[in-house]
């Protein structure tokens, strides 16, 4: 699988190595890590490092999707909830979350957590679902 690097990773890799790789680096795999390009493990394809640094690119909208995805499930955005707790969706957001983008939430947890199908979706459904979150994507 094709990646690349859509928010810089600048981190100890799994290789043991300290690394930084720059925006719009393109990557790929070895089993289940992502490589350098001289074949080092960075971390394992699917860990949250992952999810935050690097995106599916093997249709060559990598920097469009890693840019939807880091919004949707990682930007610094508060909400207050029932009880006037802080959270990152509102009560009437996480239901539409699971009426219509069920296919993206983790089943087996009680808070919002996205799954592979999520970081891998293709980009027009991405767009939609930041839209319907009004999730401002950086450019």
């Amino acid at each position: 699988m094709k990646y690349i690097t859509h928010n810089r990773f600048k981190k100890l890799a799994a290789c043991g190595e300290a690394v930084n790789i720059p925006y719009g680096t393109e990557m790929e795999t070895a089993g289940d890590f992502i490589i350098t390009t001289e074949g080092k493990p960075i971390c394992y394809a699917t860990s949250e490092a992952a999810k935050m640094h690097f995106a599916r690119n093997d249709d060559g909208q990598g920097l469009e999707r890693g840019k939807l995805t880091w919004a949707i499930a990682y930007s610094r955005r508060v909400r207050t909830g029932p009880n006037g707790r802080q959270q990152r969706f509102t009560e009437e957001e996480i239901d539409l979350l699971e009426r219509k983008w069920a296919h993206f939430l983790r089943q087996d947890v009680e808070v919002i957590l996205f799954n592979e199908d999520f970081f891998a979706a293709a980009v027009p459904e991405l767009k939609e679902l930041a839209d319907a979150l009004h999730i401002k994507v950086r450019r």
